[in-house]
């Protein structure tokens, strides 16, 4: 809760502020996949096993934020703006994408540092690692570029108020 300077009473703190954060803690996410790809093969499994909980912690909360509560409410706000709407159909087509991603992702990092770790090269991983973490990262830019001004544009206090007490909280933490 923030204090609102003028009236000291609690306010509270803004969804689309919330998303916000949200996607910046995904990018920060990028940015450690992106130091374990450049320095694979030298990382040791926990480290990989921490990388495969975190995306598995905050990528589906955003994507639920994100697809299930504002998406949603805005694709109702904007019925009948045909360029909206389509905007707002490829955002849930990338999603679906890197969910996909995220599913590879997880298969071959469990294997890389599984019983199959000898299978999978580090070439192949980190390959994966950089689609992945490519594709995110441009969807958090087009999130932060055009998806949360139209948020600010077309919903009103009714609508945030609505989302707020969905939002999925979050936690990014770095691995050792």
């Amino acid at each position: 809760m923030l204090e609102d300077p003028d009236t000291s009473k609690p306010q509270q703190r803004s969804p689309l502020a919330h998303v916000a954060e949200h996607a910046n803690r995904v990018s920060q996410m990028c940015d450690m996949l992106e130091a374990l790809a450049d320095d694979l093969p030298r990382r040791p499994a926990p480290v990989w096993r921490e990388a495969t909980r975190m995306c598995n912690d905050v990528i589906p909360g955003h994507y639920h934020d994100v697809l299930c509560l504002l998406v949603p409410i805005l694709l109702k706000r904007t019925e009948g703006d045909v360029d909206c709407e389509d905007l707002l159909q490829r955002l849930r087509l990338d999603f679906e994408d890197e969910a996909y991603r995220l599913t590879e992702l997880n298969d071959l990092m469990v294997d890389a540092v599984g019983a199959d770790a000898k299978k999978i090269g580090p070439e192949a991983l980190g390959y994966a690692l950089r689609g992945f973490f490519g594709a995110l990262r441009r969807n958090t830019s087009w999130e932060t570029d055009v998806l949360l001004p139209l948020a600010k544009r077309y919903l009103n206090s009714d609508d945030l108020e609505e989302i707020s007490g969905q939002l999925t909280p979050f936690e990014v933490a770095k691995p050792h």
